[in-house]
């Protein structure tokens, strides 16, 4: 694909103009070709217009991962609507507020899913606080109808409204997880989300033939690190509503995807999967992970595949990955740092006020670049905080850089703590903690202390079968950090909760404790 691509429709256009017979979308029994991709998305675009959709408006869309989200989306982006995600997995109050703020004009829902009734709670929400159109149909094609209300809207018309989409006019709306606070919607621009592909894919150095996507739509994670990042590099977009790692591996012997993005979290429910059915295959050329510190006892297993691997780091308001570790990297060095920025993208390490930090120095993670997102949907003062007074975008995340350039992730900034004047960052508790043979996973987050302030409280996830002791944990640890690391209290746990973006919730974590102590 081309570097002069600027909207996201250029990529639709341009794979239908190229490759018409070539396969972009595979949902369950529905195979769609590239062509036929562009004639149902023109068909749904028109419909959008029809029923009044403006530049600007919020197209909002509850479903699983599927072909329906896709081509709402690209259709939505294609007329200078801003899109928006809903998980199916979120409750009533989760929509209400996130409807509330975006004020979406019109909401496509996939309803009933996993005998839940979506249709009948968005129809309530639309009555009361505010007020968006409810649209219940599958699946979105040239029959639909959506597509049938813009039967009488021309090809001009189209085109013209087409036109007046800009490269820096916002093409999605993506909510951020809210770990501190009410979630806030990063808009995120067509430029953003097509060149941050383009970027990546120079670093894989391949077209990417096919990935399977069971993610949520309304996080980067889904919608660009999977899906954009394919369709800009040609490749097929396999659907599947929900992680279930039996039929998902039954569905990788049938497609053989090439590309897997993964997190530490996935590796673990794979590994612990006895058939593996996810990993026992050959097809994987590449499979990237991210979203926390990734174990190398994890990264020895997942090599056996034979893929290229390589730990990458992103969020919401940089359109998803804009870090890679190089294809010659150790597993250390991917289980220990997040790599270099990608092409278009600069990163510093520096403090609020623009201090740069000194090599293996810790501070914030800031940057600058294609991938940064417009700012905050109807927030100024939020956009305004989110930006060093030179532009940088404040991460909220801690790191340093090595001599070789790689970038150390220390964990967010508002997770590390003082334990008797020290600065403890959890995530290199964590890593320690990992390379315990027993151990699945771990989080460390910080608890009170009469006598050093605050300490490290562990959490503790055993792999299958196997039964821990923290005693025998600490031990382990002796050898491996500082004692003032090392937490001074633990859980174990049968099981993590986890943010709808795949990381661990350590606020619900951190609220155990508080119930553990209140009763």
């Amino acid at each position: 694909m081309s570097n002069t691509i600027a909207q996201i429709y250029d990529v639709v256009r341009n794979r239908s103009d190229a490759f018409p017979d070539k396969e972009a979308i595979v949902d369950g029994g529905v195979r769609i070709t590239n062509s036929q991709l562009r004639t149902r998305v023109d068909a749904v675009a028109k419909g959008l217009l029809a029923l009044g959709i403006k530049h600007g408006d919020r197209v909002g869309t509850l479903a699983p991962p599927s072909a329906d989200f896709w081509i709402l989306f690209l259709a939505t982006s294609s007329i200078g609507a801003i899109w928006q995600g809903l998980n199916p997995r979120y409750q009533r109050n989760e929509y209400a507020y996130l409807l509330e703020d975006a004020e979406p004009a019109l909401v496509f829902v996939r309803s009933p899913f996993e005998e839940r009734d979506y249709l009948t709670e968005l129809k309530a929400l639309a009555s009361a606080k505010t007020q968006f159109e409810v649209i219940h149909e599958a699946p979105l094609d040239e029959t639909s109808s959506i597509a049938s209300k813009g039967m009488h809207i021309t090809d001009a018309q189209l085109a013209g409204a087409r036109a007046r989409t800009k490269p820096e006019d916002p093409a999605v709306i993506v909510y951020t997880s809210g770990t501190t606070g009410k979630p806030k919607g990063a808009l995120l621009s067509h430029r953003a989300c097509v060149q941050t592909a383009i970027s990546n894919l120079k670093w894989m150095k391949r077209d990417l033939d096919c990935t399977i996507c069971p993610a949520p739509i309304n996080h980067v994670g889904a919608l660009n690190n999977v899906c954009m990042t394919t369709f800009v590099g040609n490749g097929r977009i396999v659907y599947f509503p929900r992680v279930d790692l039996k039929a998902l591996g039954a569905l990788h012997v049938q497609e053989k995807p090439t590309y897997l993005v993964a997190s530490p979290t996935a590796f673990a429910m794979m590994l612990a999967n006895p058939n593996r059915e996810m990993l026992n295959q050959s097809t994987y050329k590449l499979i990237v992970f991210g979203g926390a510190a990734t174990p190398v006892a994890y990264l020895k297993e997942i090599e056996k595949t034979g893929a290229q691997l390589s730990s990458v780091y992103g969020q919401t308001e940089t359109t998803g990955m804009m870090t890679y570790t190089a294809a010659d990297a150790s597993l250390e060095t991917m289980s220990e740092t997040i790599g270099k920025a990608i092409e278009g993208v600069e990163i510093r390490i520096a403090d609020g006020e623009g201090r740069v930090a000194a090599i293996s120095e810790t501070s914030e993670i800031q940057v600058r670049g294609v991938c940064v997102m417009s700012g905050y949907f109807k927030k100024p003062e939020a956009t305004k905080e989110a930006f060093t007074a030179d532009g940088w975008l404040r991460t909220g995340d801690l790191g340093f850089a090595r001599p070789d350039g790689n970038i150390v992730f220390a964990g967010r900034l508002k997770e590390m703590f003082k334990s008797g004047g020290y600065n403890v960052y959890p995530v290199e508790v964590e890593l320690a903690i990992c390379d315990h043979p027993k151990v699945a996973q771990a989080a460390v987050v910080a608890v009170d202390h009469p006598k050093f302030q605050e300490v490290g409280h562990g959490f503790l996830l055993p792999k299958s079968g196997e039964a821990i002791d923290p005693a025998e944990v600490k031990t382990f640890l002796r050898e491996r950090i500082a004692d003032y690391k090392i937490p001074k209290s633990w859980s174990v746990m049968e099981t993590f909760p986890f943010l709808p973006n795949g990381k661990v919730d350590k606020r619900a974590l951190q609220s155990t404790l508080t119930k553990k102590q209140a009763s």
